[in-house]
């Protein structure tokens, strides 16, 4: 079911062991080439087609664009929470259909700037939430990196931010909105600085012009295998946290 289509009774009616998907992802620069939608757009597509394979498992909520992107926010056309906002956002989002009675969640995430925020989402909602029987999960909106290496030409290291894997991506969905006279390879310029030391840098700082890998190998036909490989696997983990049943309590 997509939420956004639905009215208010026909929502009241589900049953509440259907998952909640609820995709976050953010509005930020994608180097020269891509629009600052990428990450959302790609988030929502996603999220369609896994309600397409599993439609009466699934309840979609519209994607939440704004996420933490600090780290790209001197780049023109970023619109970014700090990191007390965007958590407060989704938290926010997920209790209101724990309020509802929903009892399963998965968060979509399709921005990697997100991902601390949403594993101290979880932590906070098992906090919050000790005395119900909600049960919360979170996981990439892609498919794992493995099935995605063998759709990608480069590996890992070709696709990054804004290279060949989200490039193709949009290729698929948005062709019109892809720049191809502008794809460049960019990468980080020092990669981790001191090795084995955890530290957080802008990409500005980090690269030449907001991309990391080589979207010059994009194409539509891998940005549609991306998006079946990504949406069949998703899809499988919805049939599964259906089916689960209620902790046992002690």
């Amino acid at each position: 079911m997509i939420m956004a289509e639905m009215t208010s009774p026909e929502i009241d009616a589900l049953p509440r062991d259907v998952v909640v998907l609820i995709p976050v992802a953010s509005c930020e620069q994608h180097s020269y080439h891509l629009p600052v939608f990428t990450d959302s757009m790609i988030g929502g597509e996603v999220a369609r087609r896994v309600h397409e394979r599993c439609p009466d498992d699934v309840l979609v909520l519209p994607v939440e664009w704004l996420g933490y992107s600090q780290h790209h926010i001197r780049y023109s056309g970023t619109v970014s929470a700090i990191s007390e906002t965007h958590l407060l956002l989704m938290m926010d989002i997920v209790a209101s259909m724990v309020g509802h009675g929903f009892k399963k969640i998965l968060i979509q995430n399709s921005h990697g700037g997100n991902g601390s925020n949403v594993s101290v989402l979880l932590q906070r909602l098992m906090e919050r939430f000790q005395n119900e029987e909600a049960e919360f999960y979170s996981r990439w909106a892609w498919a794992s990196g493995e099935k995605l290496n063998e759709i990608r030409e480069l590996g890992g290291g070709g696709s990054g931010h804004a290279g060949e894997t989200e490039t193709s991506m949009i290729m698929a969905i948005r062709p019109d909105l892809v720049r191809t006279d502008r794809l460049d390879a960019d990468g980080e310029r020092d990669g981790m600085r001191v090795s084995g030391v955890a530290s957080y840098h802008r990409f500005d700082q980090r690269t030449e012009h907001g991309g990391v890998g080589d979207p010059r190998s994009a194409t539509a036909e891998k940005g549609e295998r991306f998006f079946d490989a990504s949406a069949d696997e998703i899809a499988d983990h919805v049939r599964e946290i259906r089916a689960l049943r209620p902790f046992e309590r002690g």
